[in-house]
């Protein structure tokens, strides 16, 4: 009797995903844009998960799974599994989690990959998206749950969203920067670099930011320079704009809660259309040239 009520709860919960996902469920304990399944009433297992995602998960390209047990016996769970069809390298984790009755919240990061991005498409909607877990009950008895999330998805469409428009700019201009010169006083001059790569028409850089602890400047007018920062005409494959990185913006909270500091935000648009979202790309050499200026900032000696 026992197994085949256990095979009973199994087929309900692999088979009920398109009910439950129209449920409509309230999360708990979960911070604005939290996505969230659930387990029907009645079962053996009642849980709950959560997808959210902290300032940290946006720099690891990670989420967290929030997961609760609304039941009245601990439980165990010892793998979680994100499948979303519409990212790629889903990581599997296995945390071998403790989770008291009475709905306390455990959470579990894991890597959510990267974005499948097909088309032109700026503002994909991203599949319907499952959390597989093995759950071990006090009995020792060990089961495979899997919950649905919530379809259509806002979290899974925001970073599937970011994913492809940046592949999709990518296609059509990068934004990089250029050669590095470091200053006595510890700050580093170069250039940001529009490079056509596909788009035939005209690029316009709006604007580009610093991080939260370095602040990137067009030189020489810094603050006073006119925006758009660079337009890319037509028959043009390359324009360069002088700038100077210092850090000013060092005091010692941004130093004590950073979290992005190579974050460099900036915006764009194509043939004069929307401003789109994308970011100065990084590499080995701009960390290795914005050490001194962290450093320098850290020990208070970023003087002009």
């Amino acid at each position: 009797m026992r197994r085949m009520l256990l095979v009973a709860l199994l087929v309900l919960v692999s088979l009920g995903g398109a009910a439950l996902s129209g449920r409509g469920h309230s999360p708990r304990d979960a911070g604005a844009g939290a996505d969230t399944g659930a387990l029907p009433p009645g079962d053996a297992i009642k849980m709950r998960v959560e997808v959210t995602q902290g300032r940290v998960d946006e720099v690891r390209h990670s989420v967290q799974v929030s997961l609760h047990n609304d039941g009245p016996s601990k439980l165990v769970v010892s793998r979680v599994e994100l499948q979303a069809p519409s990212f790629t390298g889903t990581e599997t984790v296995t945390p071998n989690a403790w989770l008291p009755p009475g709905g306390l919240q455990v959470d579990v990061p894991l890597l959510y990959g990267t974005g499948v991005c097909t088309g032109d498409q700026v503002k994909p909607q991203a599949q319907a998206s499952f959390v597989n877990l093995t759950v071990q009950t006090e009995d020792g008895r060990v089961q495979q749950v899997r919950l649905p999330l919530q379809y259509p998805n806002p979290m899974l469409d925001k970073l599937l969203g970011i994913d492809c428009l940046q592949a999709y700019l990518d296609q059509q201009a990068t934004f990089t920067f250029g050669p590095w010169t470091h200053l006595p006083s510890g700050w580093v001059t170069g250039t940001v670099v529009v490079h056509r790569t596909g788009f035939k028409g005209t690029v316009t850089l709006q604007e580009f930011v610093g991080s939260i602890l370095l602040e990137v400047l067009p030189t020489p007018g810094r603050e006073a320079t006119p925006k758009p920062y660079a337009v890319l005409k037509p028959g043009q494959d390359e324009v360069s704009i002088p700038i100077i990185v210092d850090g000013e913006r060092c005091t010692p909270h941004s130093l004590g809660e950073i979290k992005k500091p190579y974050v460099f935000p900036a915006w764009v648009s194509l043939d004069g259309g929307p401003l789109l979202y994308t970011e100065l790309k990084i590499t080995d050499k701009e960390i290795a040239a914005f050490k001194p200026v962290i450093d320098a900032c850290a020990a208070g000696h970023t003087q002009m």
